[in-house]
C-alpha cells in the first residue's frame, strides 16, 4: 500500500455509505494501519445525500481528502457520486451502482434528476477508470439486496486491493455481526465481477 489510501463513499441515506465507511475502517485498524473518517450528512435520514471519507496510511492525521485526489469514489447513486466530482482525478477508480435513488429533493419536485448518460459523462470526463456494477441486481439476485454496498467494495478490491481480504471479512463479521455471512457472500460476488 502507499503511504495514503483516501476512499470517497457517495450515496443516499438508507444506502449503507455510513455502514461501508464503517467496516473499511475498521478493517484498515485491524490491519495496524491509521484511519480517519469523516461524513457530510446533507440529510442523515432516508433520501438526503450522504458522503464519507476514509484516509488509510502508517499515520493519518486528518480525513480531509484534497480535490482531485480520491484514490477511489464508491457511488452508491450515480447523482451523488456527481456530487463527489471535485474530489475525483485521473488517477481514481470510480465503481458505480448506475441505478438511480431519487433523493428527497427529486420526490419533492425541487431538483429534476438528470439523465444517466449525463452523470456517467462528468465523471468520464474526470477519470477514465469508471466501473460500472449494477450492484442492486447482483444483491437482489443473492436474496439481500442491503448488501449491493458489499458488492462494491469487492469490485473495488479486486481493482486495488488496498487491505487484505480477510481483515475485510473480519471487519463485516464485527460491524454487521448476524447479518455479516450474506454481507460477506456479497462481498465475495463483487470480487468477481
Amino acid at each position: 500500500m502507499m503511504n495514503e489510501y483516501s476512499i470517497v463513499i457517495a450515496g443516499v441515506g438508507g444506502q449503507g455509505g455510513l455502514t461501508l465507511s464503517r467496516i473499511i475502517a475498521t478493517a484498515a485498524t485491524l490491519s495496524g494501519l491509521s484511519v480517519k473518517t469523516g461524513e457530510t450528512l446533507g440529510m442523515a435520514q432516508r433520501g438526503g445525500s450522504v458522503q464519507s471519507y476514509i484516509k488509510i496510511g502508517k499515520k493519518v492525521r486528518s480525513p480531509l481528502i484534497r480535490k482531485d485526489s480520491a484514490d477511489a469514489l464508491i457511488g452508491l447513486e450515480p447523482l451523488e457520486a456527481v456530487r463527489a466530482l471535485r474530489y475525483i482525478g485521473p488517477q481514481t477508480k470510480i465503481i458505480l451502482d448506475p441505478e438511480p435513488v431519487p433523493t428527497i429533493f427529486n420526490l419533492v419536485g425541487r431538483e429534476d434528476y438528470p439523465k444517466i448518460e449525463d452523470l456517467l459523462g462528468k465523471l468520464m470526463e474526470k477519470t477514465r477508470h469508471l466501473y460500472i456494477v449494477q450492484a442492486r441486481r447482483e444483491a437482489e439476485a443473492l436474496n439481500s439486496r442491503p448488501s449491493a454496498n458489499m458488492i462494491l467494495l469487492g469490485k473495488l478490491f479486486s481493482i486495488n486491493a488496498f487491505l487484505p481480504s480477510d481483515k475485510i471479512e473480519e471487519a463485516i463479521r464485527l460491524v454487521l455481526r448476524r447479518k455479516a455471512d450474506k454481507a460477506i457472500a456479497a462481498y465475495k460476488r463483487g470480487a468477481t465481477l
